[in-house]
Parts: structure tokens; C-alpha cells; sequence
């Protein structure tokens, strides 16, 4: 069997088992392509790494024109933020008495990083074929950017449904009863592959600063350090933040002005804080953020999350954060043309203001009136930055029992030190302060819901946010989603789903 036709039968039983969609060679059109035909210069290398991207710009980890919702919208299951939409069924889910038959997010984002990672395994299946044509600098570039994206994908899925089946190379399956009879591989197994292939990818990608919406070494290192955190190894954890922190060539730093991270000044020539990044660029790609997030409110911050921000004791004002994420009662307003400021008499937003009275500021362009379907938003959807990596450094000293060390204590207070920010230092670290300082420096960033998983905190927290004007409060079902019911349905009892659906 020639090895593109194989290729095309795997993906397509790879599609049955694990994605449950009859579409998945329209969404993975380069399985189709003959190998005779492809593979055959180095643009055919990239169109085929392009498409193991492709999964960082679906609407459930960047944002699509048309999808009600954006990535960070993830928020609305931790303590940070509530929401009203039906966007992938958040507003479902966090009203707790879930179940794998719940679909929304539960299934996207099972399908999602499986479509990702069958592109991926496409690639570094075939990139050998090209390695007569291409140099030993991009062939391990590309391959390493493909390492990186599986490795991403494997860590989505990880942390959100636990042991997971761990497909590598299609081409060592050799029949659907393989692959039906596949079975859940434990975390740690894949922890290990991850492991394992994104030291690849830190040796193969180049130094250089992020810019261009390809992986770096930086981005690939940021991604080993979440890997590692999230499996509690904080000593190597912080071994690995530090061998880019304190990398005398390291060339990332701090950027100058908070909110240009997430609106205006996010392709700024000195701004060397984003490491990893969805790009999007009016007019022909775009997205609709700013109706979204502006005009419908429909997730928006809790209290919980604005009384996070601290009083600065020398000046007597709140954080400067808290401003430049949250829109409050009487804030100066675009949207309203009778007062100019936060408040429902005289408001053109598309939708009420929240029952809290709040809603978010962060990453919408505060100039537009009334964004609707036909606002050309194209603001960045970063996923990496340097201040995520000094806070989870900080983190990890201090979990590893290394919390007085000096650099610790001069990471966390490096963030609140930025221009613009200027809180006082922290004086000790301590586990309160750091998991503090993460909620508000990466409020609605979507990465506050892994937090409280990882921590431990969430059946804490969780039950004590009300999601409704009327009082009620969330419900939490657990540190683990359930695996979807259609690839239970498959699987014909091979697994055993997550407790307590099990």
C-alpha cells in the first residue's frame, strides 16, 4: 500500500474513533494530497506545517467571526468571571450537574485537539521525505514546530479529561481494531511524551523573539514549564523558567504599557513580552472581540475578581490593573451617548450591563461604538507572555521549598513594578501573594480556570460565585471533565469514563 494511501485510510479511521465527524478530511484537506504530488519542495513543507496551526484558530482557543464567544471566555469556569451565553455551553457547564452527553466545550475541545494532533502526526510523518531538499536548520525547525503544536494539544487534553489515548506517528497503526481496541494512555505516559518531544523542540527551534506566529525556543520553554507545573514538578519546573529568565541573551522582557499587550500596541517594535500568540490582520482575517466582549457583555468579571486588586498603600488607589481589565459603574463609557460613562440609562451596547455592574475592559478597542457583526476586530489572542512565565517561576521556587532566593522574589515583583502598574514590592513571598498576583496580572486571559484546577482550589471557590441576579450559586463537578459520550459510544467499553460518570 503506498504510503499516501494508507495515510488517508488511518486519518479517516483516526476521524471515526477519535473525533466522531464526518467532516474531518474537508477540515484536514492536505491528508488527500498524493504524496507523488506533494512533499515535493519547501513550500509544500510549509503549507503543511501551516496546518498544524490550525487548531490555535478555532473559536475555542483563539476567536472566529461568528462563533458568540472568544478563547478567553474559558474564564467564566473559574472564580474570575460569569457568563450568559450559550457560546460552547460555558453558561451550562458552570452551573454544575454536567455529564459526557453535555457536549460544548466538553466535546470541542476533545475534537479540536485531535484534529490538531492528527495534522501534526501527518506532518512529522512525512517531513523525512523532504530532508533532501531542505537544511538541517529549517528541517529541524519545522519539525520542532510540529513537536511543539502536539505537545500543546496533548496538554489541553491532559489537563482538562486526564489519561488520554496518546496517537503518535499514524503510520505505526496498522488497522481500525488497533485503533478501536486503543486505550486510554495514562497521564503521566503522556506527560512523558510530552516531555520528551518538547525538549526536541527547545533544541530544534531558533532563539529568536517571537513574532510571527511561529514557535520559538521561548515558546517552546514556557510550554515545558506549564507541562511541568501542571504535573506539581516544580523544582525542574523552575530549573527550566530559569534557563530562559536568566539567559544573559534572553530576549524577552516586561513590556512598557499593559493594555497595549492586548489592544494597539501588541506589533509594537519594542514590545518583547508576547511569547506565543494567535495573529489575525484586518481586513481579510479578522474577528468580531469587540461585540463580544464591548457591546454584549455577555461574560463578564465577578466580584470576587475585582476585590482581588489591591489598595496601593502609598498612593491610597486601587491597582492600575483593575482599570485597565474592568469596566465599573461611572467609568468613562463609549457606548453610553447620554453620560459618556458605565451606565444602562443611555447605553448603545448591543446588550444590558451585567448584574454586577461590570464587565470587561481588557482586549477590546475602547473607540468603537456599538461593535457589531461587521466591526473588523484583528487584536492578537495571546496565549504566552513573559509575565505568565516570572509568576509561574516565582510559583515554582516557592513550591519547591526555594522561596527565599532573591530571584523569586524579584520575579513577582518585576510585574508589579511595570510602568503604569507601579504597586509596591512584595516583601516575602508567599503562596497567597503569588496566586494573588497571577489572578489579577492574567485576569481573562483563560488561564485563571487551570489554575484553581491545579491548585486544588476549585470545589473551594467555586460554590461560593452566584451566576445569576436571582443569588444562585455555582456547582462544581470535578477536577476532570467527562470524556464525550460519542467516543464512550465507540469505544464499545474499551474505557471507562472519568468519575463519577464511570
Amino acid at each position: 500500500m503506498k504510503k499516501n494511501m494508507k495515510l488517508k485510510w488511518l486519518c479517516m479511521a483516526m476521524a471515526t474513533v477519535f473525533m466522531a465527524c464526518s467532516d474531518f478530511l474537508d477540515k484536514n484537506p492536505l491528508t488527500q494530497l498524493d504524496s507523488d504530488t506533494f512533499w515535493k519542495n519547501e513550500q509544500d513543507v510549509q503549507a503543511a506545517l501551516t496546518a498544524t496551526y490550525s487548531t490555535h484558530r478555532t473559536s475555542i482557543f483563539g476567536s472566529v467571526r461568528g462563533a458568540n464567544g472568544v478563547a478567553m471566555d474559558i474564564e467564566s469556569l473559574s472564580d474570575n468571571a460569569i457568563t450568559t451565553s450559550s457560546y460552547v455551553s460555558y453558561g451550562t457547564i458552570l452551573q454544575g450537574g454536567v455529564g459526557p452527553s453535555t457536549g460544548g466545550a466538553i466535546n470541542q475541545f476533545w475534537s479540536d485537539c485531535y484534529d490538531g494532533i492528527a495534522k501534526c502526526n501527518y506532518f512529522l510523518d512525512n517531513i523525512d521525505d523532504a530532508k533532501s531538499f531542505l537544511t538541517d536548520a529549517n528541517y529541524n525547525k519545522y519539525k520542532s514546530e510540529a513537536l511543539f503544536n502536539r505537545s500543546y494539544y496533548y496538554n489541553e487534553l491532559v489537563q482538562k479529561y486526564g489519561d488520554v489515548p496518546l496517537v503518535l506517528y499514524t503510520s505505526t497503526i496498522d488497522s481500525v481494531s488497533q485503533l478501536k481496541s486503543m486505550p486510554r494512555s495514562p497521564k503521566a505516559d503522556v506527560v512523558a511524551r510530552m516531555l520528551n518531544d518538547i525538549d526536541l523542540a527547545i533544541a530544534g527551534l531558533p532563539a529568536d523573539r517571537y513574532n510571527d506566529g511561529h514557535a520559538v525556543k521561548g515558546s517552546a520553554i514556557m510550554l515545558k514549564v506549564r507541562i511541568l507545573m501542571n504535573s506539581q514538578r516544580f523544582t525542574e519546573a523552575a530549573d527550566v523558567a530559569w534557563s530562559l529568565i536568566g539567559d544573559p541573551a534572553n530576549p524577552y522582557s516586561l513590556y512598557r504599557n499593559y493594555s497595549g499587550l492586548f489592544f494597539k500596541e501588541q506589533r509594537a517594535a519594542d514590545n518583547k513580552e508576547i511569547m506565543f500568540s494567535v495573529i489575525y490582520q484586518a481586513p481579510a482575517d479578522y474577528h468580531q472581540l469587540d461585540q463580544y466582549v464591548g457591546s454584549r457583555m455577555s461574560c463578564f468579571p465577578t466580584p470576587q475578581l475585582r476585590d482581588a486588586y489591591e489598595t496601593n498603600p502609598n498612593t491610597g488607589l486601587k491597582d492600575p490593573r483593575l482599570g485597565m481589565t474592568i469596566f465599573q459603574d461611572g467609568d468613562p463609557w463609549v457606548n453610553n451617548t447620554k453620560t459618556g460613562t458605565f451606565k444602562q440609562d443611555g447605553s448603545v451596547a448591543e446588550s444590558t450591563i451585567p448584574f454586577t455592574k461590570m464587565a470587561f475592559k481588557k482586549w477590546i478597542d475602547p473607540t468603537i461604538r456599538t461593535p457589531n457583526a461587521s466591526t473588523l476586530s484583528d487584536q492578537n489572542i495571546v496565549k504566552m507572555r513573559y509575565a505568565d512565565l516570572l509568576l509561574l517561576y516565582a510559583e515554582a521556587m516557592f513550591e519547591s521549598g526555594q522561596g527565599s532566593d532573591i530571584r523569586a522574589l524579584k520575579a513577582l515583583n518585576d510585574v508589579r513594578a511595570r510602568p503604569g502598574v507601579n504597586m509596591p514590592p512584595q516583601v516575602v513571598l508567599t503562596r497567597d501573594n503569588i496566586r494573588n498576583e497571577r489572578r489579577v496580572e492574567l485576569a481573562y486571559e483563560g488561564i485563571r480556570y487551570n489554575d484553581i484546577i491545579r491548585w486544588g482550589i476549585a470545589e473551594t471557590v467555586i460554590p461560593q460565585i452566584v451566576f445569576a441576579a436571582n443569588g444562585a450559586k455555582r456547582k462544581f463537578d470535578g477536577y476532570l471533565w467527562p470524556i464525550p459520550q460519542g467516543q464512550m459510544d465507540i469505544m464499545q467499553g474499551v474505557w471507562q469514563n472519568n468519575a463519577p460518570w464511570n
